[in-house]
């Protein structure tokens, strides 16, 4: 039997594979791997099948499949991130979904392929009258070449890629320019939001945008996301009577050309500036030759409220939810809260309710107080919209610093099927893949977030937590490298790349980056435990004890998992449990490290230790039951 899919010829006689006369090279259990998958292409294939037919049962690692995969995508010209030929749904399998024709070992006879070649419409038929196989064959083998060079190459993509586009957050101007500058951000998020909802381009979100607000330049953008293409710009000019003008303009950082620019007349007294954002949106897609879809105008065209009231406590709201600490979350809580009140049905407010406590559930209190309420928000955003992938992404990620397996994982998978660019999903699997020691779906996860949202804190942050506690340290220093370089103002990335530091015995730069992270975050208390590691680390023990009794005079929440690692330091393994048990009774995020890191290594064989495994749902028994 043969198949051909798109160049390529699989005859299953031979075990080969062709892209015309050029052979392509390919291991046997590669292409063993491959013929299954066409055989079986109209239904989804398990890995345990797969293990079961290609390797007949034999004791084989996640990984290994992983690298076939990969291999077998290369054979035939796809890649993991195009993924035309060979789909992964996670957690399920694979699909074969290329196209795939048919044929037995008979010779076909070249009189019977000229008619096929003719009656391409495309080709006009007084040049092809002319042409025989022999002229043929010259170009055949030069888009082959072609074709092999793109195997080595799988950073080119034969597919036209999406407008990449970077929203700039909006300025304003006119009368009392600097008290609308709240309106001025949630426009820009609202314009963001509504370009994201138009899949022929590829947008920066929201967090990544806003770091650029205080450099704009163009060279300056280019340093921090070199792949950017497309930069909109706008200035709000506020008048006399509520009434403004928004000045929208859509560059080309490529050429330096101005790509278009529009005035658009609106006013704070109605709702004709959520009308004027849509237009925006549909304005760049005309300007970039990108069609938008019957259900994506529907969507550009809903309104988040109709209640200006309760429109000016959400961005408010949003203001201090940007912010970032503990008190203008909680002040940010309450102004969605308004929000709501005057308003039931706003889902947004809903939804940055829920992320808001998710937040301080991660960084600020008890876990196990906050994430009831986290429950409940998103609980109320899906009564108003059950199709919502963004509240199930936030719940799905809070599940996991909850080590709320099962949950996080339907959670999770539910977003990522509802929408596959949520930055909030890869961070939550790319957690979960490294509480349960997957390395291929951590690195997999990051790497697709880091697409999506390169510049986001949090996962600039929880991006190296998962590589350092998997002991991948080259990975992680590398990763706080770059984060350092675009987050040089944010203090817990000092601190938490100094973990890593540590661990890979680099004493004098870990004990560096801890004491700019005590700098940059003078008021917290982690950073103080993080210095104090350092100094275990590199012999100096005998500067611990004051330092955890600093941290614990600090008001707010102390993770008891970080003062317990802190505890072992110096060899009070008593006093370790105490606080591993206090973080069991927290709920603390840090827990789904527990099986992993490599600062726990000297109690892997304390009965206590295997206890606390078992509680966190992350010992042997539990990680068979867990494993996806």
């Amino acid at each position: 039997m043969k198949y051909k899919v798109n160049l390529f010829e699989i005859d299953t006689t031979m075990f080969s594979i062709k892209c015309g006369a050029q052979p392509v090279p390919v291991e046997p259990k590669v292409f063993d791997l491959i013929i299954y998958l066409i055989e079986n292409r109209h239904i989804l294939v398990s890995r345990e099948t797969l293990f079961n037919k290609v390797w007949a049962g034999r004791d084989v690692s996640d990984t290994t499949l992983s690298n076939h995969i990969k291999s077998a995508r290369k054979a035939l010209g796809d890649n993991g991130e195009q993924q035309l030929i060979i789909k992964t749904i996670r957690g399920r399998g694979y699909q074969f979904i290329g196209e795939v024709t048919e044929s037995t070992d008979e010779p076909v006879s070249s009189h019977k392929a000229t008619p096929k070649l003719q009656n391409r419409q495309h080709y006009p038929t007084r040049l092809l009258s002319g042409l025989t196989s022999r002229h043929l064959i010259l170009p055949f083998l030069l888009l082959c070449i072609g074709v092999l060079w793109w195997l080595k190459h799988p950073s080119y993509n034969l597919a036209p890629e999406r407008p990449y586009v970077l929203v700039l957050p909006f300025e304003v101007s006119g009368i009392d320019a600097e008290k609308y500058q709240t309106f001025a951000d949630q426009s820009t998020r609202e314009v963001i939001q509504k370009l994201r909802k138009i899949s022929g381009l590829n947008v920066v979100p929201a967090a990544s945008s806003f770091m650029f607000k205080e450099n704009k330049s163009h060279a300056y953008i280019k340093n921090k996301l070199p792949s950017i293409r497309y930069i909109l710009s706008a200035n709000i000019n506020m008048s006399t009577g509520a009434r403004l003008q928004i000045s929208p303009e859509l560059d080309d950082l490529n050429t330096g050309s101005l790509v278009w620019s529009k005035h658009y007349q609106s006013r704070l007294d109605d709702t004709t500036f959520f009308i004027t954002q849509a237009k925006v949106a549909e304005s760049v897609s005309k300007a970039l030759k990108i069609a938008i879809l019957e259900n994506e105008k529907v969507s550009l065209a809903k309104f988040p409220t109709a209640n200006l009231r309760a429109y000016e406590y959400y961005i408010e709201g949003q203001h201090k939810r940007d912010l970032l600490t503990h008190t203008d979350l909680l002040t940010a809580i309450d102004l969605f809260s308004e929000a709501i009140k005057l308003d039931p049905e706003f889902e947004a407010a809903y939804l940055a309710k829920a992320d808001a406590y998710r937040l301080i559930m991660a960084y600020f209190d008890k876990p196990a107080d906050v994430l009831p309420f986290v429950i409940e928000s998103v609980a109320e955003v899906l009564k108003l919209n059950p199709n919502s992938a963004q509240a199930r992404a936030s719940l799905g990620l809070a599940y996991v610093l909850a080590w709320r397996w099962e949950d996080a994982w339907s959670m999770l998978m539910q977003a990522q099927n509802l929408d596959s660019n949520l930055v909030l999903t890869e961070i939550g699997f790319a957690l979960y893949y490294s509480a349960m020691g997957n390395v291929q779906g951590l690195f997999t996860s990051l790497e697709q977030a880091n697409q999506i949202d390169p510049l986001n804190i949090e996962l600039a942050d929880w991006g190296h937590w998962a590589l350092a506690m998997m002991g991948e340290l080259e990975a992680a220093m590398q990763w706080a490298d770059k984060q350092l370089q675009l987050h040089p103002n944010v203090g817990m990335l000092f601190s938490g790349a100094s973990v890593s530091a540590s661990l890979a015995n680099q004493h004098q730069r870990a004990i560096r980056l801890a004491q700019q992270g005590v700098q940059l975050d003078s008021g917290a208390a982690y950073p103080i435990l993080a210095l104090a590691q350092t100094y275990g680390h590199a012999n100096q023990a005998d500067k611990i004890p004051s330092l955890i009794e600093k941290a614990q005079q600090y008001d707010g929440y102390l993770c008891p998992y970080e003062t317990a690692v802190t505890y072992l330091l110096i060899d009070e393994v008593d006093k370790a449990f105490v606080q591993f048990n206090k973080a069991v009774e927290y709920r603390s995020n840090c827990l789904v490290f527990t099986r992993n890191d490599l600062r726990l290594t000297k109690i892997r064989n304390d009965p206590r230790y295997l206890a606390l495994l078992t509680r966190v749902g992350l010992d042997d028994k539990s990680i068979m039951n867990h494993s996806k």
